[in-house]
């Protein structure tokens, strides 16, 4: 799969592509990385941090707004960053790849086929977006301040000029500032593995969410066309065997019939229960991730507003695609998350199509089990707490316009 191949591409370098599970190696250097990428990131959240207090009172208001904006990142990405170092993390990507993945399950039937060649033409389109966007953005971010510097020192030499760097951290005794060359380059390193880690694993987390509705719409197509009876009964309701206008004709099952519709059933059940069971196991891994991106888009997203209104042209090229990357990324996961709810919602109104009243007593007892456990929607809760969805996203977006006016 096309789409795969470029996830991995990118998320393999900073070690969050498991691929000593799937291929069987993982250079070591890569293997360093990815285990010592959490405290590293850490480190850069306190100097960060330390920026800020030894600074408070030089720093003007929107630069303070940049260093808050860059700290939150560089907690995102140390928090990010422990995830590739789980083992239910590399257990969640194996049964995605290997066995939730509608490719294989695209031999049980035409729609199968369908739905899989659908999901899979909406996953590719969105990761070459994903993709661009997430280069895009770590490039301008990078790129203004180096522009800046190029322009103050080598063609227009003004003179005091400070340097500008795209992120700001210091240390007690030693200020990584003062060494241009190297803290620029380290720079773009940073802004490598934020970008990969931000934009990587949501958009690994939006590839599991469409194949997830893929399963969803599968499951409600066998059930609103499940098989129906074939032989007709007729009864006189009045037991007057001579009357013809009391009669009463329906359709049942018969013997070999409800055999085949308690396999189906049993199909159905054990679909739902496949889907319920991946996605709590989604859940489990990216809930706590998805918690704090709802805190760091309360914080975030109003800064990144007054950061682009600024007034200038390089304040727009430098945040605009960063902003349009955590807003797209609060929409997306919002609206993709509330989708899932809506279409599973539609589950227990298929569930109750079924001709259930042509069905024998057990199967009808199956049935009915079936219909209480799908009354329910599915869906993903941030540490079992907020519900992921449009609500939520409607409260921040409130909350960050507010903010922006005040």
């Amino acid at each position: 799969l096309g789409y795969i191949k470029t996830i991995s591409f990118f998320l393999r370098p900073p070690g969050a592509w498991p691929s000593d599970v799937f291929e069987g190696y993982l250079p070591l250097p890569i293997r360093i990385h990815r285990a010592t990428l959490p405290f590293h990131t850490t480190i850069i959240v306190i100097g960060g941090l330390y920026y800020i207090t030894d600074n408070f009172h030089r720093l003007s208001f929107l630069d303070m707004g940049h260093m808050i904006i860059t700290t939150f990142l560089a907690m995102v990405t140390a928090l990010r960053s422990i995830l590739p170092n789980l083992q239910t993390y590399n257990s969640l990507l194996c049964k995605f790849l290997q066995e939730f993945h509608l490719m294989h399950h695209a031999y049980k039937g035409d729609y199968f086929e369908e739905m899989n060649k659908t999901v899979d033409k909406i996953s590719s389109y969105y990761t070459k977006f994903s993709t661009i966007i997430m280069y895009l953005g770590m490039l301008l971010f990078n790129i203004t301040p180096t522009y800046n510097n190029i322009r103050h020192t080598l063609i227009s030499k003004t003179e005091n000029y400070s340097m500008e760097y795209s992120v700001y951290f210091s240390y007690p005794g030693f200020n990584p500032l003062d060494y241009f060359a190297s803290t620029t380059i380290y720079n773009c390193y940073l802004s490598y593995n934020c970008s990969t880690l931000l934009c990587g694993f949501d958009l690994l987390l939006f590839l599991m969410i469409f194949q997830i509705i893929g399963h969803v719409y599968i499951l409600r197509h066998n059930l609103e066309n499940f098989q129906s009876p074939k032989n007709k009964i007729t009864l006189n309701v009045r037991g007057d065997a001579l009357s013809t206008n009391n009669t009463c004709t329906f359709e049942v099952f018969d013997a070999q019939e409800n055999q085949e519709v308690r396999l189906q059933l049993a199909e159905c059940i054990e679909h739902h229960k496949i889907i319920i069971g991946f996605t709590d196991d989604l859940s489990g891994v990216f809930g706590p991730i998805l918690a704090f991106n709802y805190f760091f888009h309360m914080i975030a997203c109003c800064l990144l507003l007054l950061e682009c209104t600024e007034g200038s042209y390089d304040a727009v090229l430098r945040y605009g695609p960063l902003t349009m990357i955590v807003f797209g990324q609060l929409i997306q996961m919002s609206v993709m998350f509330e989708l899932l709810g809506s279409e599973t919602e539609k589950l227990k109104d298929s569930v109750y199509c079924l001709p259930w009243e042509a069905m024998n007593t057990s199967n009808q007892r199956t049935a009915f089990i079936m219909l209480h456990k799908m009354q329910y929607k599915i869906s993903l809760k941030a540490l079992g707490l907020a519900a992921v969805g449009v609500n939520t996203m409607v409260g921040i977006l409130k909350t960050t316009f507010s903010y922006y006016a005040f």
